[in-house]
């Protein structure tokens, strides 16, 4: 069972970020829910691969409503 969760979190991971490259799909709702997933995943996102997170953090830096600083 943990396997499909996993296989539906890097699913979900990967299409959020793919949303966040679409100028249609990047909404002030996609940010609330990626910031809610963000948030419900705290201690997981430390296992994540450090590249998915460098995208994930970039692409959020760019967009208006999210700040990422020390």
């Amino acid at each position: 069972m943990t396997t499909k969760v996993e296989a539906l979190q890097e699913s979900l991971f990967n299409r959020l970020i793919e949303d966040l490259d679409d100028p249609i799909k990047c909404t002030p709702g996609l940010y609330q829910v990626v910031r809610g997933v963000i948030n419900d995943n705290k201690r997981d996102l430390d296992s994540l691969p450090s590249n998915i997170m460098e995208e994930l953090q970039e692409k959020l830096s760019e967009s208006v409503p999210f700040k990422f600083g020390g």
